[in-house]
């Protein structure tokens, strides 16, 4: 049915005694499609390539607008790419078929939809036969540009056993999939692998030597990670700034500062395995660290033993610094100034230098500049005769003085981050410089305010205000998040009604630390500066242990004091913990805080071992169906008992002493809800 919408033209009688004639503007509408055809399409591919189609369309009534495709996996839509057609003809493009874990061959349905400038549509559906990938051998390039071949031990897995350096960082690859040569590439997200991510995966092993690399396809895993040789440093809010020997491969650890992994840790220096261990990418030396308490930050400076930085060598060792405008970490710094403006490129390799930037939070995508010097400060620099090859990615150009900025007519991609790798493995006046566009890591801080106090950046994902007072029945709102009351709610801190979210626990100071990955909000007892709160002081209990968990059982408490769980005290003297009883392995029931077939948990009067709950603890009836406690005090399962898994439970104290002996007293109700 066509429809037709005519606008009427309002024309001036007074401008002079001869009129002007409009024309009516029309809006036509129609419920009939383009003719479309679809000329070809690839029948059968890989999980992780490019699905190639030709589409033909043709309408001799109405002007094209759209062609779109879409690719759904079952019922579900997993990638889509539109068109724009403004002439009859044939149409060329491509949908990438992503490749998730545990997901079997089988055909994906590939939709077309062709529409032109009257609203009317044509659909037409095809299948394309996905298989995922499995060949008989994977390569391994690491960042040197060196090759390793893993083998096919069968179920999607490879491995290579041989000498390996401790630790090995690089990018895994398919042989081609196609004539035409394609190859499907798989860097590292940080928890699993991924299909075009530029992140390389960070093998490592304890000592260099023989050990076997690990990829599975299936699972989208990749192993060793995590077996590092570690070392502590003294690094401190009392003493930011510290000299260090280093080694490249070598797990950092420092005492004073908790949960350092959540850093925004600049991604040129260090590595975060999966297992929270910090590794250090830089080459052999020593080097200045000064930490920022406030931006939860470290900048590294390559210096000498007495911590005087050091300078570019002829031969191509030593240090590179980068001044310029526009640019900076963790943040925009100030422009071209040579001390808090200088930043040391990472020697990652022999006389093979790194340095990368996240787009709008470190580098402004319209006006950032950067030059290359020998020194931190003015003298030896950079200019473009002293290059052999410059490779800007089609984004950045470099001047005649050696300056790099962005070129004209390009835009950098928002959400991403450039990787500068400069190579002197030449000299310092056969410099090869090349530019990558990569998956952002860390960045400029989100402005998320709670109850409008401003949240502070631990992490690229972490966010914490660390003290609020907070009222029992009190409004909780949040901003600079999106659909917070999707997010993981608490049941314990906080109730929902149709007003929205109120805190459930008693009046006091808290902090609240949201986890933008997961989508949960984390609240914790504390003293009005922040810190720990304490059952001497504020009744605070802290609870440590096997078998229970915050969000989910993949974070299992344990008997480490950093955790900090307090019970929301949902009334004077009664005290809240709950959670859906789920397996040990379990890592994606957020709110699974129980572990149905063990438990061994503890009550504590403060953020760590101190004063704990007495020997003598009192269980009602009802929690005696369910745990009792030990010979040595813990709270554990009752014997022969499991928890019935999927369903939610709550422990409820009460009735809690005064400390005596550094011990208390209390009773503690165990119930399914």
């Amino acid at each position: 049915m066509n429809k037709i919408l005519k606008l009427s033209a309002v024309v001036s009688a007074g401008v002079m005694a001869l009129a002007s004639c409009q024309q009516e503007p029309v809006l036509r509408l129609t419920d009939v499609g383009p003719e479309m055809t679809v000329n070809s399409c690839t029948e059968a591919t890989y999980m992780g390539a490019d699905i190639k189609f030709s589409v033909s369309i043709n309408d001799d009534d109405f002007a094209l607008s759209t062609l779109k495709a879409t690719l759904l996996y079952e019922t579900v839509e997993v990638s889509n790419v539109t068109i724009r057609t403004k002439e009859n003809g044939t149409y060329e493009g491509t949908i990438h078929a992503p490749i998730y874990k545990d997901i079997d061959d089988g055909p994906a349905t590939l939709a077309f939809a062709s529409q032109n400038v009257g609203m009317g549509l044509t659909y037409d559906t095809l299948y394309v036969d996905l298989k995922r990938p499995d060949f008989e051998t994977l390569t391994l390039t690491d960042e040197e540009g060196g090759t390793y071949s893993l083998q096919s031990v069968g179920n999607y897995k490879y491995e290579l056993t041989q000498e390996f350096p401790t630790l090995v960082k690089g990018i895994v690859t398919t042989p081609a999939i196609n004539a035409e040569g394609d190859v499907i590439s798989f860097g590292w997200t940080g928890s699993e692998l991924a299909v075009n991510n530029e992140n390389p995966i960070p093998f490592s092993s304890t000592i260099p030597g023989e050990y076997t690399i690990s990829v599975d396809l299936m699972k989208l895993t990749a192993s060793p990670f995590g077996y590092v040789i570690s070392e502590e440093f003294d690094l401190s809010e009392s003493n930011a700034t510290a000299v260090y020997q280093l080694r490249q491969g070598l797990g950092l650890k420092f005492p004073s500062i908790e949960a350092i992994h959540d850093w925004d840790l600049d991604p040129d220096f260090f590595t975060v395995d999966e297992d929270k261990n910090v590794i250090f990418d830089a080459v052999d030396g020593y080097y200045k660290f000064q930490a920022d308490f406030k931006n939860a930050f470290i900048k590294v400076l390559p210096c000498d033993a007495d911590g005087n930085t050091l300078s570019l060598n002829e031969s191509g060792d030593g240090a590179v610094w980068v001044i310029g405008a526009n640019f900076g970490k963790p943040s925009i710094g100030p422009g071209w100034n040579t001390t808090d403006g200088a930043y040391a490129m990472a020697q990652v390799s022999p006389k093979v230098y790194q340095f990368s930037l996240n787009v709008g939070g470190q580098i402004n995508e319209t006006s950032g500049e950067i030059k290359f010097f020998h020194q931190m400060g003015w003298g030896g620099e950079f200019n473009q005769e002293n290059f052999a090859s410059f490779d800007g990615a089609g984004v950045f150009q470099m001047t005649e003085s050696g300056n790099v900025k962005l070129a004209d007519n390009a835009k950098m991609t928002e959400k991403k981050a450039y990787r500068f790798t400069l190579d002197l493995t030449n000299g310092v006046n056969a410099a090869v410089l090349k530019v990558k566009e990569v998956e952002a890591i860390g960045g400029a801080s989100l402005n998320i305010l709670i109850n409008d106090v401003k949240a502070d950046k631990l992490s690229r994902t972490i966010y914490k205000v660390k003290s609020i007072a907070l009222e029992k029945g009190e409004a909780i709102s949040f901003s600079g998040i999106e659909n917070p009351l999707e997010w993981y709610v608490d049941p314990d801190h906080f109730t929902v009604d149709a007003s929205g979210l109120k805190f459930n626990a008693v009046s006091g100071y808290y902090s609240l630390e949201l986890n933008l990955d997961m989508n949960y909000v984390t609240v914790r007892r504390v003293k009005e500066d922040g810190s720990a709160a304490t059952y001497a002081d504020e009744g605070a209990i802290t609870i440590m242990g096997w078998g229970i968990a915050h969000p989910m059982m993949t974070s299992q408490l344990a008997w480490e004091a950093g955790a900090l769980i307090t019970l929301a005290e949902v009334e004077d003297g009664v005290y809240q913990f709950s959670g859906i009883a789920v397996e040990e392995k379990d890592g994606t029931t957020v709110g699974g805080r129980w572990r149905y077939d063990y438990l061994s948990a503890k009550l504590f009067g403060q953020a760590g071992w101190g004063a704990e709950q007495a020997s003598d603890l009192n269980l009602t009836d009802e929690a005696k169906k369910y745990i009792k406690q030990s010979a040595g005090s813990n709270i554990e399962l009752a014997d022969g008992v499991q928890l019935e898994k999927g369903a939610e439970y709550v422990m409820t104290i009460t009735d809690c002493t005064e400390l005596t002996d550094n011990k208390f007293n209390c009773t503690i109700d165990f119930r399914k809800k």
